[in-house]
């Protein structure tokens, strides 16, 4: 059985208690405004049916919106790795965020796409998903206005929280702060006192699920490809609208938001930052052409060994390459010519827009070489910068060396 809305469906007053108004009232028009005094075209259809009405179709689209966007992403990427995953300059120059880009370079329109771009088939299919499940819960039960409002806040609250906690230079695309303001409005929202025990019960586990592994990993250091920050973000801004109904109640207003306003704000929004991304689409591309493709880097010992001289000889200015040859330098003992690469990748990644993660692996690397050399105050001072980074890789082996402590 459809999730029932807050209060009775189809009533016209709101409910003693300050509570979301339910998706079927026709207070305020859904698509267009009619004359004064008389409700929608949508409340009157969706309240005659409650078929329709429990169907999330707001959910629905933006579920299609999304996987319209990776369609176009992946038509337009520079390369796609065997697994699906996306180019990491593809993402950037498609609007992907991080602290250096949208403060350091001062391209703030970033902030309105990256929420809306995914960076492999699995990231977008795990993120539909989860959109899907908490959707055809929390749609019926809040509203479209609510729902839609409270997708767009946290959408921009999860690039705010990224910006805030991941390293300047790890650019970070995906709705998941966007959809975890969902998972918390759905916890919240399961306390109406008017909902039955098994509702109740039925959202609690919902929100849990979704809710405890996208938050939980914030207590343990958030490390990995998961941006946790941005679940945070869109979790505050999540639950703060959730609320919002409880603490601002008036029986003389109604507290549901315009769908049609909403929405066309946030689509005006995105095709304003869409706009100024086409504007730099070119340079970026154009400088993506003098670094070695996704699928050209080498996932394994020997692929390093085998292709180092030959990614270094092709793309002098890729840090990747030089890692990829201070590694094959290491494996044949030879310390100085490792460091000598190693250097170059740091030099070379700090001016390079995808180079933030590359960078703090090149730290890592030569803080574990410098150890190894006992220069020990030297590897400490090296290392802090890839241990704030939270790159599980580098951090796993630089803990491991107790540089991280």
């Amino acid at each position: 059985m459809a999730p029932q809305t807050f209060g009775r469906r189809g009533a016209t007053a709101p409910p003693p208690r300050g509570l979301f108004q339910p998706v079927a009232a026709p207070i305020a028009p859904a698509i267009m405004p009619d004359h004064a005094g008389s409700p929608s075209d949508e409340g009157s259809l969706f309240r005659d049916n409650k078929l329709l009405a429990d169907i999330p179709f707001l959910t629905l689209g933006l579920i299609a919106g999304l996987v319209l966007i990776f369609a176009l992403q992946r038509s337009l990427a520079i390369d796609v790795a065997t697994g699906g995953a996306l180019d990491p300059r593809s993402l950037i120059a498609y609007g992907a965020s991080s602290y250096d880009l949208v403060v350091g370079k001062g391209e703030w329109w970033r902030i309105g796409l990256a929420p809306l771009l995914h960076g492999s088939q699995s990231h977008l299919i795990g993120n539909c998903v989860a959109l899907l499940i908490v959707g055809v819960r929390l749609e019926p039960l809040i509203g479209r206005g609510w729902f839609s409002l409270i997708f767009i806040a946290s959408a921009l609250a999860g690039v705010a929280g990224s910006l805030l906690g991941n390293a300047p230079g790890v650019p970070s695309v995906g709705a998941s702060g966007a959809i975890t303001g969902l998972i918390v409005a759905l916890f919240v929202s399961s306390f109406d006192p008017e909902a039955n025990a098994d509702q109740t019960i039925s959202r609690l586990k919902t929100s849990l699920f979704f809710g405890v592994p996208a938050l939980l990993p914030l207590a343990f250091g958030a490390s990995g490809n998961t941006d946790y920050f941005a679940h945070a973000g869109g979790a505050l801004a999540g639950g703060v609208l959730a609320l919002m109904p409880w603490l601002l109640f008036s029986s003389h207003h109604s507290l549901q938001p315009s769908l049609s306003t909403t929405l066309l704000a946030g689509f005006a929004g995105a095709l304003i930052c869409a706009g100024f991304a086409a504007a730099h689409y070119s340079s970026y591309m154009a400088d993506a052409a003098q670094y070695a493709r996704i699928s050209e880097l080498p996932t394994n010992g020997g692929g390093i060994a085998g292709r180092s001289l030959d990614l270094v000889t092709r793309y002098p200015k890729d840090p990747r390459a030089h890692l990829t040859r201070a590694i094959f330098f290491l494996e044949q003992g030879r310390l100085g010519a490792a460091e000598t690469e190693v250097r170059a990748a740091m030099s070379l990644a700090a001016s390079d827009v995808a180079g933030g993660p590359v960078r703090s692996g090149a730290q890592g690397l030569m803080a574990i070489m410098l150890l190894a050399q006992g220069r020990h105050s030297e590897a400490k001072a090296m290392a802090a910068e890839p241990c704030r980074a939270r790159l599980a890789e580098v951090r796993r082996l630089l803990q491991k060396s107790k540089l991280c402590d």
